[in-house]
C-alpha cells in the first residue's frame, strides 16, 4: 500500500515478517492507523499550501472561468499568526544549552509548532548522534511523516513509527519504530520496482519510554493527540472566500465594459465586413435572401471604438444609444469582509491581518485589545508545549550521558523551558516595568531574571555575564596588584632588622 504524503514522498506499509513477534502487532496497528489518517492529512496540507481547488456551486460562475486563480491563503495565515508568537527561548542548564544550540532546537520547535497547529500533532525524536553530529540528535516530524499509539494510563505515547528516509523517487526506504524497551529500524532491501523485502534491526532502549515526544494542539480526553486548527468551519469559510474572490474577478470584467444598448438601429449595423474592411455584397439581400448575421467582432469594435457613427434608420429616425448602469462592487467587498470577520472569529486572528481594513480600531489600546484573544491562546499553547520540550530536554541529557531518565540528577530533571512573551512588548515597555520593580527590590538588578524580564535573549544574557566575569576578574587582579604594591612600599619604608634607620 503506497500513501502519498508531504511533497511527493510516499509511505509504504512494509513486509513485517522480519519484525520480532512481540512488536509485530503494534507495528501493524501503527501502519493501519497511519493509512486511516493519511487522506485527511493530505487535505489539510493542501489547504495550508494554498493548493486546494475551488468548490464551485455551479450557479453564477461560468465553467470556463472556474480555473481563474482565486487563491486565499488564510489557513497558512492562521497557523503562522499563532506559531510566530510561540518562541522557545532556551533553558538554563549549561550542557543543555550546548545541545540546544547544536541541534538548532529553536528552529526545530518552530517547525514542530506549525505542524501541530496544522495537523493537530507533531513529534520530536532523540537518538544518539553519529560522527559529526550532536551527542543527542533531535529530529522533528509532521503528522505526514509519523504515527503513534497513545497510552492513556501513562499519559504519553505507547509506541511510534517515523519515516526516516526515502529514495530519489520519494518511496520509503527506512522506518524507525520506537518502543519503551527497544528501537526497531526497518530497512528496505534492494531498489527498483516493488514489492520490496525489508530487514529489521533491533536495538535495546534503556530509557524506559519511547525516545519520541509529541506536540499537540487542543487535546482533550477523547482526542489526546489533539485537533487541527483547520477545522471544518475554517475550511468552509476559506472555500466560500475563494468563490467570492472569483466572483469579484468576474464582476470586474463587467465593471470595465458596462452594457450598452441601441434602439432603432438598422439590422445591418453590425454586419460582417470583408477582410479589407469593405462592405459585403448586398446582392443576396436585394434579391430577398437573408441578411448577413451580425459579427461579434464588429460588435466589440463598435463597443470599444473611439467614435461611434450610426446612420438613420429606413424611416429617417436617429437611433437612441444608451448605457445600463454598471453594478457596484460594494456588494462583493462587503461579502468578502464578512468572510474575513467569520474567519477572524474562528481563529482569533485580528481582522487587519487578513487583508481587510477595519475602522473598529480607534486607538492603539483598541488595536492591542484586538490581539488579546490570540495572545491568550498562544500562552496556553506555550504552557502545553513547554511540558513536551522539557521531556525532550530530559531525553537529550539522558542520551548524552548514556543513562535512563531516572538516572538524571534532580537539577537535570527539574529543567524548565522558557518562552518569550507572546504579547511581544517593546524593549522600552519592558525596561520601564522592570525598572519600577527593581526600584522596590534592588537585589533584582544584574540578575538573569531581571535581564530576561527586560526582554534580552538568552545568548545576550550569556555574553553580558561573561563580560561581567571578565571585568570582575580584571578588577580583582588590579586590586591584588595594588595591594601587593602597597605592601612592597610599606616593606621598603621599614628599618632593617637589628638597626635603626639613618
Amino acid at each position: 500500500m503506497i500513501q502519498r504524503i508531504g511533497q511527493g514522498a510516499s509511505v509504504e506499509t512494509p513486509n513485517l515478517d522480519a519484525v520480532p513477534e512481540p512488536y509485530r502487532a503494534a507495528v501493524e496497528d501503527m501502519f493501519e492507523t497511519w493509512g486511516d489518517v493519511s487522506a485527511r492529512n493530505t487535505v489539510l496540507k493542501r489547504y495550508y499550501d494554498m493548493k486546494n481547488e475551488m468548490k464551485s456551486l455551479g450557479i453564477s460562475i461560468p465553467p470556463m472561468l472556474e480555473m481563474v486563480n482565486c487563491v486565499t491563503g488564510w489557513c497558512a495565515k492562521a497557523v503562522k499568526a499563532h506559531s510566530v508568537r510561540s518562541v522557545f527561548d532556551g533553558a538554563e542548564d549549561q550542557d543543555l544549552k550546548r545541545l540546544v544550540r547544536e541541534n538548532r532546537l529553536r528552529s526545530l520547535y518552530r517547525q514542530a509548532c506549525a505542524s501541530a497547529l496544522t495537523y493537530g500533532v507533531s513529534a520530536m525524536t532523540v537518538m544518539r548522534g553519529g560522527p559529526g553530529q550532536p551527542e543527542a540528535m533531535v529530529r522533528v516530524f509532521s503528522a505526514n511523516q509519523f504515527c503513534c499509539l497513545w497510552d492513556k494510563d501513562a499519559r504519553r505515547i505507547r509506541c511510534g513509527v517515523v519515516l526516516a528516509d526515502v529514495d530519489r523517487s520519494g518511496n520509503a526506504s527506512r522506518y524507525v519504530c520506537h518502543f519503551p524497551d527497544a528501537v526497531l529500524t526497518l530497512v528496505r532491501i534492494g531498489s527498483g520496482g516493488g514489492p520490496y523485502e525489508w530487514d529489521c534491526e533491533t536495538e535495546p532502549n534503556p530509557m524506559g519510554r519511547p525516545l519520541m515526544e509529541v506536540f499537540t494542539y487542543d487535546p482533550d480526553p477523547d482526542r489526546p493527540l489533539g485537533h487541527s486548527m483547520l477545522t471544518p468551519e475554517i475550511l468552509g469559510i476559506v472555500d466560500k472566500a475563494m468563490r467570492d474572490v472569483l466572483r469579484m474577478e468576474v464582476g470586474a470584467e463587467f465593471f470595465t465594459f458596462p452594457q450598452r444598448y441601441i434602439l432603432g438601429a438598422k439590422d445591418d449595423l453590425f454586419s460582417v465586413k470583408d477582410g479589407d474592411g469593405g462592405e459585403g455584397d448586398d446582392e443576396d439581400e436585394d434579391e430577398g435572401g437573408p441578411a448577413t448575421p451580425p459579427s461579434p467582432i464588429a460588435k466589440f469594435n463598435a463597443y470599444v471604438g473611439s467614435f461611434l457613427a450610426i446612420t438613420k434608420d429606413e424611416d429617417g429616425d436617429v437611433p437612441t444609444v444608451g448605457q445600463f448602469a454598471a453594478p457596484t462592487a460594494d456588494n462583493f467587498t462587503r461579502v468578502f469582509e464578512n468572510d474575513a470577520q467569520r474567519f477572524s472569529g474562528a481563529t482569533n486572528v485580528p481582522l487587519a491581518q487578513l487583508g481587510v481594513l477595519s475602522n473598529t480600531y480607534t486607538s492603539s489600546d483598541a488595536l492591542g485589545a484586538a490581539n488579546d484573544p490570540l495572545i491568550l491562546e498562544v500562552e496556553q499553547i506555550n504552557e502545553h508545549n513547554a511540558e513536551a520540550l522539557e521531556t525532550v530536554a530530559q531525553m537529550m541529557m539522558a542520551v548524552k550521558d548514556g543513562v535512563p531518565i531516572s538516572g538524571l540528577t534532580d537539577e537535570q530533571r527539574a529543567v524548565q523551558a522558557y518562552f518569550k512573551d507572546p504579547s511581544m512588548p517593546t524593549i522600552a515597555a519592558r525596561a520601564d516595568a522592570w525598572t519600577k520593580l527593581a526600584a522596590a527590590d534592588e537585589s533584582m538588578l544584574g540578575t538573569r531574571v531581571y535581564y530576561e524580564g527586560v526582554g534580552l535573549s538568552q545568548p545576550t544574557i550569556d555574553r553580558l555575564e561573561r563580560e561581567k566575569q571578565q571585568s570582575g576578574a580584571i578588577a580583582a587582579l588590579n586590586a591584588m596588584a595594588e595591594t601587593m604594591a602597597a605592601q612592597a612600599a610599606k616593606a621598603a619604608a621599614l628599618p632593617p632588622a637589628g638597626g635603626e634607620a639613618e
